[in-house]
């Protein structure tokens, strides 16, 4: 049988378009009730469980940025949550409605920008350990959410991490394409002792993209956050985000076929509709 993964990333919990839980109580006892975006993300959100629970994966993967963090640069303006402690407590919230949903599946965890979530990552390893998300060797720091994930799956190795560099130009995908390339290059040098990956996982880009070379196959994930005044600054139409998650089987046997082993699945939801004022 494939196994079957499922992959989200950049819940932005605690920023003011990204997900909110119902009725959350904070800190300091008052109850927070949902934006009309957050409401609109709240419910494909549920949608979202629910398909997941049809797919009845192997294992979930949360790719990092988590929570908003306290947003230095905008001095909070788009925080909705200011104490990170909430924002851990509504992500936790949050991905337990996926975690209900998908029982029988190992969760792993993996760090976001430190910008969002500290340099330390102890928000989000707080939050991988409430989850009861594996504990895993890896690069860096970290028992329960590491910088980066290599996840064998019938003999097909997945390479996860959150940050990747932003879109060159006009062309979305040429950082993928480019980390296809260097991943490629260090797996031959058997110096460097890095694992010969089959599928590159990266997101922080909010958009949903897919690459494959001739033995890897590359992709980056939607998000669970709304556009905010970052991504409208240089354009209005550069940073739409894509909404929702992906859904991959993994074939070892294709592999050995010598076919492209991943069969990548992308969940996507409409963004809510822009006002037009009448004249």
């Amino acid at each position: 049988m494939p196994k079957r993964i499922v992959v989200v990333s950049d819940l932005h919990a605690g920023s003011m378009y990204g997900l909110m839980p119902h009725a959350f109580d904070t800190y300091d006892g008052v109850t927070k009730p949902q934006n009309a975006g957050q409401e609109y993300l709240w419910k494909c959100w549920e949608d979202f469980c629910w398909r997941t629970s049809q797919f009845d994966p192997d294992a979930v993967i949360v790719n990092g940025d988590c929570i908003e963090g306290p947003q230095r640069k905008s001095n909070g303006f788009e925080v909705s949550l200011p104490s990170q402690d909430d924002q851990v407590d509504a992500a936790i919230k949050s991905l337990e409605a996926l975690r209900a949903r998908t029982e029988r599946a190992k969760w792993y965890f993996t760090m976001g920008t430190p910008y969002h979530v500290g340099e330390w990552g102890g928000a989000e390893e707080a939050i991988a350990r409430a989850l009861r998300g594996e504990s895993y060797p890896s690069v860096g720091v970290g028992k329960y959410c590491r910088e980066a994930l290599w996840l064998d799956a019938e003999g097909v190795v997945l390479e996860v991490a959150h940050h990747i560099g932003g879109a060159s130009g006009f062309y979305r995908l040429t950082a993928l394409d480019r980390e296809g390339q260097w991943s490629a290059m260090a797996a031959k040098d058997a110096s460097k002792g890095v694992p010969k990956a089959d599928l590159l996982i990266r997101s922080h880009v909010h958009f949903f993209g897919v690459g494959e070379h001739a033995s890897k196959q590359m992709l980056t994930t939607p998000c669970w956050k709304l556009a905010d005044r970052y991504s409208r600054k240089g354009s209005m139409h550069r940073f739409h985000p894509d909404i929702g998650g992906v859904f991959i089987e993994i074939d070892g046997e294709g592999k050995q076929r010598g076919e492209a082993p991943c069969r990548i699945r992308k969940e996507l939801y409409s963004l809510p509709p822009v006002p037009v004022v009448k004249l």
